[in-house]
């Protein structure tokens, strides 16, 4: 049996890139999106136009050749595999930032302790399971922890040209593979100590597995879907927002087509990873009620729009856009066109036909359906971010570019497909490359200073010495670069164990807290000679921050600035700040005191 013209072939394994497997059924040869091929006649008459037909054509036929051409497809992800890592791979040992720090810290301990910490840091256990054992092998340096996060940025490539080219055919499927071969949001992610890479690859081929099971492919899709939904729900937690829409999504499609057995299956595919979460929902309950995430704002509508754009594509996110527009139009444009041929054929045929009380309905196509769940996703999850703090950007990586899969099946009917998905790359590329933009905007831009200035101060500083972070978030940052050797401490008190922040009702927790109280006696200890180092942040959290969280930190760091600096026999003796030419997205400063005998003047 024939495929139909822009529908998936069934080669669904890496095996057909290179043309070998032989296919379930024919397959057809793909118009090349802008060829004469999509929409003859259009052209007006004459030389001109006759020679622009001509020339698109050649165009058309060599591209065929091309793609005809064994391993073609091989070589086209093995290269964008070399680009995505070309792009990637730049920032493998920038220095740590706070939230990567703290994964360190929380990972370094034991597989049985992990429970204790998390319940503490309102994030599921299996990235930290995976880290533990990764840096028992490769150690915990940059390079080292960055690399766990590389590898699934670049198997994300060949990962969406499979989803492309099952879903949508071939010239789909390289689309979506330079998509995500040059998305922003990979690119930021890829070489961050965190889940958020590994939570996109799981998605794209989740969602893909969910698409082929709600069209009838198989139980097996249904099977891969649904393991796959358990496993980005224990990465993290949006992956309830991802089951909620996939649930709505077959929900919705059995209702309209009044099809029992896809009511049946999805109520498993909900079923089933609930059942698989349930025996950590006791600690995500006392994480949602205690921990979340008090620093996360709620969301506006400009955020629905504005967050999702810049996850995507960064400063690149006019390309992206345009190639959106041209997608929907393209889509639109042949959803008009089905109708209108479909009204034709059955004008006839219902004259003769007996009438049916309910008409069967189609099922859904491949593309509404990919286009569909990501959406209900976000708008799921602004929903959700008005009722608990759960909103922002780098959580929407799990939505934002498995869309790109979508994007790239519209992409593929459009006649300015090429154009538009040139353009949009194009813009994603110029964002990654610091050397085409300003630094600020960049991927590439640091994220933290922390690393910087800590070792411009180290030849300075004794063992021993008191290190105070005034922002109590902070710490774990400084002392994984510091190490052993020193005494930590924040407006809290004293740290036993400074690598891991108890987030456990912070706001609350903070406005008991008396700095005045809690450092006084560990200046009063140290002898005459013995240093202090203050660590505090440039900017005390953003515009969004909620002022209930940001209220309490920001007054404890004050306060610890105050006991400090107020202290008659501590000397300032150095100081660092933001280096020239660099644009931390967390920058700190830090100041090193020194105690003298007796009560000294420190004026000037």
């Amino acid at each position: 049996m024939k495929a139909r013209p822009g529908t998936a072939t069934p080669q669904g394994t890496l095996g057909s890139l290179g043309g070998t497997m032989a296919p379930e059924r024919a397959e057809v040869e793909e118009p090349v999106p802008g060829s004469p091929d999509e929409a003859p006649g259009r052209l007006r008459s004459g030389p001109l136009a006759r020679r622009y037909r001509e020339l698109a054509a050649a165009v058309a036929r060599s591209a065929r050749r091309r793609a005809r051409a064994p391993h073609f497809d091989l070589l086209v992800v093995v290269v964008l595999m070399a680009v995505a890592l070309g792009l990637r791979w730049r920032t493998i040992a920038t220095s740590y930032w706070g939230d990567e720090a703290i994964a360190i810290g929380i990972a370094s301990h034991s597989i049985a302790s992990l429970p204790h910490y998390l319940v503490h840091d309102g994030s599921p256990p299996l990235y930290y399971v995976v880290l533990h054992f990764w840096m028992e092998v490769f150690g915990r340096s940059e390079p080292a922890t960055h690399a766990l996060s590389l590898i699934p940025a670049v198997l994300a490539v060949p990962a969406a040209w499979w989803a492309g080219n099952r879903l949508f055919g071939r010239w789909a499927a390289r689309a979506s593979a330079t998509l995500v071969g040059t998305c922003s949001y990979l690119d930021y992610y890829a070489t961050e100590t965190r889940m958020y890479s590994w939570l996109v690859f799981t998605a794209v081929i989740a969602l893909t597995f969910f698409v082929l099971a709600v069209r009838g492919e198989g139980r097996r899709y249904w099977a891969g879907a649904t393991t796959l939904m358990a496993v980005i729900l224990y990465l993290q937690y949006w992956g309830l927002y991802v089951l909620a829409a996939t649930s709505l999504v077959a929900g919705v499609t059995a209702l309209r087509r009044r099809d029992g057995r896809l009511a049946r299956a999805g109520l498993v595919h909900l079923a089933v990873p609930v059942a698989a979460f349930a025996p950590w929902a006791p600690q995500f309950i006392r994480q949602l009620r205690n921990t979340g995430a008090p620093w996360a704002p709620k969301p506006t509508l400009l955020d629905l729009t504005v967050d999702v754009f810049n996850a995507v594509a960064s400063a690149g996110w006019p390309g992206v856009l345009l190639a959106l527009a041209v997608a929907l139009w393209a889509g639109w444009t042949r959803h008009r066109r089905g109708l209108t041929a479909m009204a034709t054929r059955s004008g006839s045929a219902d004259r003769a036909a007996p009438v049916t009380p309910h008409p069967p309905v189609a099922p859904p196509s491949a593309l509404s359906l990919a286009a569909t769940v990501p959406v209900v996703t976000i708008a799921v999850a602004w929903v959700a971010g008005q009722l608990v703090n759960s909103w922002n950007p780098r959580y929407l990586g799990v939505a934002v570019v498995p869309a790109l899969v979508a994007l790239a099946g519209g992409l593929a009917v459009a006649r300015r497909g090429l154009l538009a998905l040139a353009i949009a790359v194009s813009a994603m590329v110029a964002t990654a490359t610091p050397m085409l933009v300003d630094r600020p905007v960049t991927v590439a831009a640091a994220k933290s200073n922390a690393a910087d200035i800590l070792a411009r101060l180290r030849p300075f500083m004794h063992r021993g010495a008191l290190i105070v972070s005034a922002d109590v978030t902070e710490m774990p940052v400084i002392a994984l670069d510091l190490g052993t050797g020193y005494r930590y401490a924040t407006a809290m008190g004293p740290l036993s164990d400074p690598m891991v922040v108890n987030w456990t009702d912070l706001p609350t927790r903070l406005q008991g807290v008396s700095a005045q109280d809690n450092l006084s006696p560990m200046l009063a200890s140290l002898p005459v000679g013995g240093q202090v180092l203050l660590v505090n942040p440039v900017v005390w959290g953003g515009q969004e921050t909620p002022a209930r969280y940001l209220g309490p930190v920001k007054a404890e760091g004050v306060a610890a600035n105050e006991v400090i600096d107020q202290d008659p026999q501590l000397v300032k003796v150095a100081q660092q700040g933001v280096a020239r030419w660099t644009h931390p997205l967390y920058p700190l400063t830090a100041t090193l005191y020194v105690k003298v005998s007796g009560h000294h003047s420190r004026a000037g």
